[in-house]
């Protein structure tokens, strides 16, 4: 019976390392899953949607005014609008858009650098560096939140992840599920 025994330990380790596989997923699959999401907060975010799918909190406004201000030794006066005003008649430096809802989108540059930052066998990294990552904390504070710790993805994005999670789950199941498991019983 010892033997037999051992047989039953070596089947179950077999069963067990094959079940395993089902829930592996390729590198590849977790960076283009990874881009896949970056593109999607891309479209919610321009379109004005935070993370909870909600419109952004409006731009706040003034009235214009003058002030004086020295530069260099001399005095100056600058005409100040309110950044909606400016957004909306396209009066800043490098600006892509001029719309007048929050977007997230003056010059392009924070969301063109929204990007898989990694991806590993276990899973996928995504975000922003240096100073456009600070652009999207300071939205944050400001009402304009595209990600958070508390809530990544929203709840829209999460479910197309989750589905795409599954997909690949299935597929392995399939696979797992096709291969026969042949055991000798006896010598």
């Amino acid at each position: 019976m010892r033997g037999s025994g051992e047989h039953h330990k070596h089947l179950n380790n077999n069963l067990v390392a094959k079940a395993q596989d089902i829930l592996k997923y390729k590198r590849s699959f977790w960076k283009e899953l990874g881009d896949e999401i970056s593109d999607k907060i891309r479209v919610d975010t321009i379109s004005g949607k935070d993370v909870k799918g909600k419109a952004f909190k409006p731009y706040k406004t003034h009235p214009p005014f003058w002030f004086s201000k020295k530069v260099k030794g001399k005095t100056i006066s600058i005409y100040a609008e309110d950044y909606k005003t400016r957004k909306g008649r396209g009066g800043m430096k490098r600006q892509s858009s001029t719309s007048i809802k929050p977007d997230l989108q003056l010059t392009g540059d924070m969301m063109r650098n929204l990007q898989t930052r990694g991806a590993t066998a276990d899973g996928v990294t995504i975000g922003w560096s240096g100073t456009l990552a600070q652009r999207v904390q300071w939205n944050d504070d400001m009402g304009r939140t595209v990600t958070s710790t508390a809530q990544p993805l929203s709840d829209k994005i999460e479910k197309w992840a989750i589905n795409q999670l599954g997909r690949i789950t299935d597929a392995n199941i399939k696979k797992y599920a096709s291969k026969p498991i042949n055991f000798k019983i006896g010598r």
